[in-house]
């Protein structure tokens, strides 16, 4: 593992656009283990008022990809090679809370595991999805800290 991981993270942080620009916030970086925040806006929302599922999916991608990420050398990223989501509750609240995890890491693919919870208007945390990811193992220029 590298010793400096989040530090590394944190520079990659600055060029993750599109993360940027839905709001989603990393609160919590540890070896192998990532979760991240975002306030749910209505811009969020699909057609019936819940959050689309397609942010939720990608703020489960964000938070397995970086989970991988925290474990690697500095001249290796990862990039998703699979992702299977699944939706247990529509995502109804004021802030949805995703958390990603390193299952196994290998050389080449790391199995990686996440899980969306929202908090309703009551204050209650509510699992809203499951997910596992494989993550692809590439080459990169050393990110310069």
């Amino acid at each position: 593992m590298n010793p400096d991981y989040k530090s590394r993270l944190k520079k990659a942080l600055e060029r993750q656009f599109f993360m940027k620009l839905i709001g989603f916030d990393i609160t919590r970086i540890e070896p192998g283990f990532i979760e991240g925040e975002l306030n749910i806006e209505e811009k969020h929302m699909q057609q019936h008022d819940f959050l689309h599922g397609g942010l939720m999916a990608s703020c489960l991608d964000i938070a397995m990809g970086f989970s991988a990420f925290t474990l690697l050398p500095p001249d290796k990223a990862v990039v998703t090679a699979d992702i299977n989501i699944s939706y247990y509750n529509p995502g109804d609240g004021v802030k949805l809370i995703a958390r990603g995890w390193v299952d196994k890491p290998g050389s080449r693919l790391y199995f990686c595991e996440g899980e969306i919870s929202v908090i309703d208007k009551n204050g209650k945390e509510v699992l809203t999805n499951k997910a596992k990811s494989i993550m692809c193992v590439i080459d990169v220029p050393p990110v310069k800290l």
